[in-house]
């Protein structure tokens, strides 16, 4: 992508404290956009530039309110909103489907679901009055491809996958495009985080996170032989949010290293 190619875009994504959201965040800046990132904790983003190119907000898209808030403040601080990057999530990993309750099923799509559909919401209706805009979805392979260790997520990133299809459907004629990125093996905070996939891994192997992770790697026959990384993620993310993606809507785009058997 080249630099410039986002210049003057206000850009609003959640889940921007760290991981995907973060790499977006730092990658659309690079292009010129401005920012308003939301997250639960904003310290790592707030450090990426000043307020007259990042405006943080600390929201949790469970919150009765919080997408409106956020749109808010784009519009507020910027004026308008061009570009939706919908990523706050959670990925819990389970020891099972039997042991995963209502209650555990009802969070996990409460904010991987719902909070995209909220923000969503928001955001369309700020776009369809200005005649433009682009929601880019941020999904998993785990939605054709699912993980036992992760039911749940897996379910919620297969909803991902229509809910975009649904917007893209209806706005195109208010010149508004939804597409999705699939990341897969992609190294993010659901890897390293305390109790997280490598921890796992490190437990179910014997061994340590390093090296359980590059055994990972070659028993799920990763073609390119390595994990991917939130960078990589975050250019697939930058052009689907560029006009550079202008004829692109509906579609669903696969960063995972060649792993992902079906289109």
């Amino acid at each position: 992508m080249v630099d410039g190619d986002l210049s003057g875009r206000v850009v609003v994504i959640t889940g921007a404290g760290g991981g995907i959201g973060l790499a977006c965040a730092r990658r659309v800046l690079d292009a010129g956009a401005v920012v308003v990132g939301a997250d639960l904790q904003t310290t790592q983003l707030e450090e990426l530039a000043g307020p007259d190119r990042v405006r943080a907000v600390r929201a949790d898209l469970r919150a009765p309110g919080a997408a409106e808030e956020i749109i808010a403040a784009a519009l507020d601080g910027f004026g308008r909103v061009d570009v939706l990057v919908n990523n706050a999530g959670v990925a819990p990993v389970r020891d099972g489907f039997l042991g995963i309750t209502d209650a555990d099923w009802a969070a996990t799509l409460e904010l991987n679901l719902m909070g995209y559909v909220r923000a969503a919401r928001a955001a369309v209706a700020a776009m369809r009055d200005a005649g433009s805009g682009a929601l880019v979805h941020i999904a998993s392979e785990a939605a054709r491809m699912p993980n036992p260790r992760l039911p749940d997520y897996s379910v919620s990133k297969a909803a991902v996958l229509m809910l975009s299809k649904v917007l893209a459907a209806e706005f195109a004629p208010f010149g508004i495009r939804s597409n999705v990125v699939s990341p897969a093996f992609v190294r993010s905070p659901i890897y390293d985080r305390p109790g997280g996939l490598a921890d796992s891994l490190a437990d179910e192997f014997g061994v340590d996170r390093e090296t359980a992770l590059r055994r990972y790697v070659e028993l799920n026959g990763i073609p390119l032989g390595r994990l991917g990384t939130v960078g990589e993620v975050a250019e697939m993310v930058a052009f689907l949010a560029s006009d550079r993606a202008g004829f692109v809507t509906g579609a669903n785009f696969c960063v995972d290293g060649g792993v992902t058997p079906v289109v």
